[in-house]
C-alpha cells in the first residue's frame, strides 16, 4: 500500500521505496520491540530494496553510520542516491527522498525511545526540516505512544483548529482498528 500511495504524486521509484520504509519503520515501531538498529535497516532494506534495490542499499549503508555524531552522519546521508556532487552541505538535507528519509531514520534510530532528541537531530543539520522531522516523529510517536509525546506540544494539537488532539487521536484509533493485523 504505502509502494501505491508513494506513487500517486511521485513517478519516480526511489519515492516509492522511501514510502516503503517509512511505512515499514512505523509498523516496526508498534511492535514495542527493543530497537536493533541494525536488525531494523536489515528489514526496512529488505521491504523498500523490493521496489528500489538501491534505496535498500542505502538503508543497508544507513547502519555504518548510526553511531557517528549528526555533523558527521549528515556527510554520508546528504548525499546519498543523488547525481555526483550535488549535494552541497551547507544547505543540509534536501527534500530528496533518499537523504531525507535516511536521515529521518538515523534520528530516530541514535534515539528511539527519547522524542524530544530524535526531534532535535531530525532539524540539527538544516536543510527540508519540517519533512525530516515529520517523518521521524511519526516513527518517535508510534514506538512512544501519545502518553510518551511532550504534552505541551499534543495539548496545542491542531489541523486549522478544526481536528484538535481529541479528534486526531479518535482517528488514529479507527486507523488502527482497520489495519489488517
Amino acid at each position: 500500500i504505502a509502494s501505491d500511495q508513494g506513487r500517486i504524486t511521485h513517478k519516480d521509484p526511489r519515492c516509492s521505496a522511501g514510502a516503503v520504509a517509512i511505512a515499514g519503520a512505523v509498523a516496526l515501531a508498534l511492535r514495542q520491540e527493543p530497537v536493533d538498529g541494525g536488525a531494523w535497516l536489515q528489514e526496512l532494506a529488505g521491504w523498500a530494496g523490493s521496489v528500489d534495490p538501491e534505496f535498500g542499499q542505502h538503508l543497508v549503508e544507513l547502519a555504518d553510520w548510526l553511531e557517528l555524531p549528526p555533523e558527521q552522519a549528515v556527510q554520508h546521508i546528504g548525499p546519498c542516491g543523488m547525481e555526483d556532487g550535488a549535494w552541497q552541505p551547507r544547505r543540509g538535507i534536501t527534500p530528496f527522498v533518499v537523504g531525507s528519509v535516511l536521515w529521518s531514520l538515523y534520528s530516530f534510530l541514535r534515539t528511539p525511545d527519547d522524542y524530544w532528541e530524535t526531534l532535535c537531530t531530525s532539524i540539527a543539520v538544516g536543510g527540508d526540516v519540517d519533512t525530516t522531522a515529520a517523518m521521524a516523529g511519526a516513527i518517535s510517536g508510534a514506538r512512544l505512544g501519545l502518553a510518551g509525546l511532550p504534552r505541551e506540544l499534543t495539548a496545542r494539537l491542531s489541523d486549522r483548529r478544526t481536528w484538535r488532539l481529541e479528534e486526531l487521536v479518535g482517528l488514529a484509533a479507527e486507523c488502527l482498528a482497520a489495519a489488517p493485523r
